[in-house]
């Protein structure tokens, strides 16, 4: 009778020891998919690819009215290219920004101080914020893009001749998600002296032009150049 009793006790342990473990396992492996469930998703991998410009035929009859090269009374490169410096052009509404890293002679003999300005290209366009330095050769630009900063290449062909047509095409490369149409900032960098461009586009980070040092380095909503009158030492 005592032994019987004894076999159904331990069967009744067996059983409790095997749910018990069985409600373990449940729990395990139900916390970890709540932990699975609760950690962040990883982002879909986007691939990107370099993406150029097709060439573009001019439809300027005149290369003299040429914005960048030309006398075009609309433009002001005929007045920046006295000066030695370097400037960014607002392709879109053609705006263009004097660095003033370097004193010009209009400035007169008093250069010192900081001199700061707030200037845009209109609605839609590009913001620009100035801080200039001449007395030490430093000069800073931040950048706000505005909503129609996409460069319009169909404006582009009628205020420039084909040779500075295909100068400003070649600095507008840029990285993109792969299969979208390319989609660069209207924005460049200009050299006054030798009118050559410079691309302004978020793969580039750094330049030596001349006497010059540019840094560039991006922000949220645009971008801020840093240009230093930096000559080489002989």
């Amino acid at each position: 009778m005592q032994k019987g009793k004894y076999y159904r006790m331990r069967k009744e342990l067996v059983w409790g020891a095997g749910i018990l473990a069985a409600l373990l396992l449940f729990f395990t492996a139900f916390g970890k998919m709540k932990d699975t469930a609760d950690m962040p998703q990883q982002e879909e991998f986007t691939s990107m690819e370099y993406k150029e410009l097709p060439a573009v035929q001019s439809e300027l009859s005149d290369s003299e009215g040429c914005y960048l090269c030309g006398t075009a009374k609309e433009s002001l490169m005929g007045y920046f290219r006295q000066f030695d410096d370097l400037g960014i052009i607002s392709v879109n509404q053609w705006y263009v920004l004097d660095f003033g890293i370097l004193p010009h002679e209009e400035d007169g003999a008093d250069t010192s101080g900081t001199r700061t300005a707030m200037t845009g290209t209109g609605e839609g366009g590009d913001f620009f914020s100035s801080t200039q330095t001449p007395s030490r050769g430093i000069s800073t630009v931040k950048v706000s893009y505005g909503e129609d900063s996409i460069l319009d290449v169909e404006k582009a062909k009628t205020i420039l001749c084909q040779d500075c047509l295909d100068k400003l095409l070649a600095v507008m490369e840029t990285y993109g998600p792969e299969g979208e149409e390319p989609k660069p900032r209207d924005l460049c960098l200009v050299d006054f002296q030798t009118l050559e461009l410079y691309s302004l586009q978020e793969q580039h980070a750094s330049y030596y032009i001349r006497d010059y040092y540019v840094r560039l380095d991006q922000t949220d909503d645009g971008m801020e150049v840093e240009a230093v009158y930096a000559p080489e030492r002989k």
